[in-house]
C-alpha cells in the first residue's frame, strides 16, 4: 500500500477505520514485542478480531487463551458468536463444551437473550447439541 500508486503513499498515512487507536496500538506492541498488557475481555475480544483479520497465529492464540480463562455463563453466548463469526472451531467446540456444562445459567442469561435475537440459528445449533448429548 506505501508502495504502490495508492491513496496511502500519497498520504504516506494507512487508515484502519475498524479498529480503535487502543487496539491498534496494542496490535503494534504484540508484534513488535510479543506481550499484550493489561488485557481485558473488551480488548482480548477486539485483538481476537485484529489477530484473525491480519493473520497474526500468536496474538489470536493468545488471545482465545484469555478468553476461555474468563469465560463466564454471561459471556459464553459472546465468545460462542465470535468463535462461529471467525470460524473458529477449536473456540467454537471449547466455548459451547463450557455452555453444555453451565447450561442453566447460560440458557437462562439475558445475554443470552440478546443472542437470540442477533443469532437465532447459533442458539438453535447450540441447544440442539444438549440433546445430541
Amino acid at each position: 500500500m506505501l508502495t504502490n500508486d495508492m491513496k496511502e503513499k500519497n498520504s504516506n498515512c494507512i487508515e484502519i477505520g475498524d479498529m480503535g487507536d487502543d487496539v491498534v496500538r496494542q496490535l503494534l506492541l504484540f508484534l513488535y514485542s510479543d506481550n499484550v498488557e493489561n488485557l481485558q475481555w473488551e480488548m482480548a475480544t477486539q485483538l481476537y478480531y485484529a489477530a484473525d483479520k491480519y493473520e497474526v497465529g500468536r496474538l489470536e492464540a493468545v488471545c482465545s487463551s484469555f478468553l476461555l480463562e474468563n469465560l463466564t455463563p454471561t459471556n459464553a453466548g459472546e465468545l460462542l458468536f465470535l468463535a462461529e463469526t471467525h470460524s473458529d472451531g477449536d473456540l467454537k467446540k471449547l466455548t459451547e463444551d463450557f455452555i453444555l456444562e453451565h447450561e442453566k445459567e447460560v440458557f437462562g442469561s439475558k445475554e443470552w437473550e440478546k443472542l437470540m435475537e442477533k443469532n437465532p440459528l447459533l442458539v438453535m445449533k447450540s441447544m440442539h447439541l444438549k440433546y445430541k448429548k
